[in-house]
Formats: structure tokens, C-alpha cells, sequence
């Protein structure tokens, strides 16, 4: 009898890895009956949400870093570090206001929520003050960011983090904030030769290349706008298909990370093609567009736009 139990607590524990992450919860109100993961573009895991809102995720292997939670139509974005036991409830009539994580790993994604809420909060303050002076809009903005920061900095005096965890926050707190540089230049016309005292002091945080957050909306948007800026105020183009085109040029030479280069390359190929214009043009553009893009899916993907929007 001895011998059975040992044999069996020996398979128990020999089956079970080390690795294992999971993620449950509880979801009121559901609007689907699935909830899945995804890395990058990728759906790795799924679960189905019972009629009590209920799901389970086990996870086997994973790697630290930035994922995507879907409970269609909505998503949020989510740290997951190995052996995390994170448990979620919300209610998707306030997705995001309701969303709370407990557990192991919780207490990073929701100081990581907490900074999507007041960005989006200063976000309605900062478009609201588009047309205060200059160095008055750069005080806000910078008053604002550091907010964030020094909060960030308390937390991580109190909590344990991965360095991908340290990089993914500080990465949601930095870009939205200095997007908003960007779209004040746009919106003023902003001479070159002061645009850079609004960057003045992230120039050594601001990074083109990193590729665990190519799938991180905020940080694509950035790169966006800021090369939409820097071929802006060159004025080294002759129309507007001349500037598509000169934007695709600029993207290739300061993004040297290929992962990126094609997130932004797609983003500008989705942007013009979605115009509708004349099939001369469109032609012209992808022309330079699939010269400069090495990724085939990518390609595919804007080939067959392009074609569903000929037809």
C-alpha cells in the first residue's frame, strides 16, 4: 500500500513542470465564450469562459515579456514572467476601469494598468492644451511624465522586477507622453532647429530597435510620428506620393531592427493604401515599398489589400 501511494505521489510530481504559468479569472458580463493569449501576432493559448464566466489557462513554457489577452471585441496588454499564477476579474462593461489582477506576478500588471488610465486621463489634458506656448506646453508635458516616473521609481523600490517587466513599464510611461512633442509639432509647425529642445530630456531613452515591443502600440505610434515629422520638416519631396515614399526611405535607414522596420513599413503600407488613391500611384508606392520590406507575410498581407481594394 505504501508503495502504490509513493509511486504515485512520484508520477504526480514527475509530470508537473517547473515551468508552469498559469492564468484564470473571472469575467462578468462576458461577451464571448472564449479568451485567448497572444504573443506578438500569434495566438498561443485558449481558453473556453463557462457560463459563470469562469477560464483557466496552463501555460508550459514561456518566455518573459509583453502579451496580449483577447475577450473579443476587447483586449489589454499583459507582463507574464515564468511561473506567474495570475488570477484576473473584470466586467466588460468597464473593461479596462474594472480589470484587476491578483496572485503571483499581479501586482506589476496593476501598476501597469495604472499607467495606461493616467496617460489616457493626461492624454484628454494634453490635446486640450495644443495651443499653449512652447516652453509652457514642454513644462506640462514633462511635469506630467515625471509623475509617472517617480511613481514607477517608489514601486520598484517595493516590488521585484524581471528586467523585461522594468523595460515594458518604463517603455508605456515614456512614449505616449513624448508622442504628444510630436503632435504639438505637428499641429504648430514648429521650426527644426527648436524641435529638439522639446526631446531634450529623453534623448538617451528614446531607442528605435526594440524588438520585444514591436507588438506595443504605443511605442509603433511613436516611431510613426516621429518619422512622419523628420521627413515633414526636411521638405525634400515633391508631392504627397513623393513624401509616402520619402517616409519609407527614412524608416530603413534608423530602424535597424528587422522586426520593427516591418511593423512600421506595414503601418505606413496600410496608412496610403487605405487612401484609395489612383492605381498609378499605388502602384508607384508599393514599387518602393516592396523593395525596402523583407518580410513576406508582411507583404502578402499589403499585396493582397492592395488587390481587394483594386477589385
Amino acid at each position: 500500500m505504501y508503495l502504490r501511494i509513493l509511486l504515485i505521489l512520484l508520477l504526480f510530481f514527475s509530470c508537473k513542470s517547473d515551468n508552469t504559468t498559469l492564468f484564470s479569472g473571472k469575467i462578468l458580463n462576458n461577451t464571448s465564450d472564449s479568451i485567448s493569449i497572444y504573443k506578438d501576432n500569434n495566438m498561443i493559448y485558449e481558453s473556453v469562459v463557462d457560463v459563470d464566466g469562469l477560464f483557466n489557462i496552463t501555460m508550459d513554457t514561456i518566455t518573459s515579456g509583453l502579451y496580449t489577452f483577447y475577450h473579443e471585441p476587447e483586449f489589454q496588454y499583459i507582463i507574464i514572467d515564468e511561473n506567474d499564477n495570475l488570477q484576473i476579474r473584470l466586467n466588460t462593461l468597464d473593461f479596462d476601469e474594472s480589470l484587476v489582477y491578483t496572485g503571483k506576478g499581479s501586482s506589476k500588471n496593476n501598476f501597469l494598468m495604472d499607467v495606461f488610465l493616467r496617460s489616457e486621463n493626461d492624454e484628454l489634458e494634453i490635446n486640450s492644451k495644443l495651443d499653449l506656448a512652447f516652453n509652457t506646453f514642454k513644462n506640462l508635458v514633462d511635469s506630467l511624465y515625471n509623475k509617472q516616473m517617480n511613481s514607477f521609481i517608489l514601486f520598484k523600490e517595493n516590488n521585484i522586477l524581471s528586467s523585461s517587466s522594468k523595460e515594458i513599464i518604463n517603455t508605456a510611461i515614456l512614449y505616449p507622453y513624448i508622442s504628444k512633442f510630436h503632435s504639438y509639432i505637428i499641429r504648430n509647425n514648429i521650426k527644426e532647429e527648436i524641435q529638439k529642445d522639446l526631446f531634450i530630456n529623453y534623448q538617451n531613452e528614446i531607442s528605435y530597435d526594440l524588438d520585444a515591443l514591436a507588438y506595443f502600440k504605443p511605442y509603433i505610434d511613436f516611431l510613426y510620428l516621429h518619422i512622419y515629422n523628420n521627413v515633414k520638416i526636411k521638405k525634400d519631396y515633391e508631392n504627397s506620393l513623393d513624401f509616402n515614399i520619402q517616409r519609407l526611405l527614412y524608416t530603413d535607414k534608423i530602424i535597424k531592427s528587422k522586426l520593427v522596420k516591418s511593423r512600421v513599413l506595414r503601418f505606413h503600407a496600410f496608412g496610403f493604401i487605405l487612401q484609395r488613391q489612383d492605381d498609378v500611384k499605388n502602384k508607384t508606392f508599393l514599387k518602393a515599398f516592396f523593395e525596402i520590406s523583407k518580410d513576406k507575410k508582411v507583404n502578402e498581407e499589403i499585396n493582397n489589400l492592395y488587390n481587394e481594394l483594386k477589385d
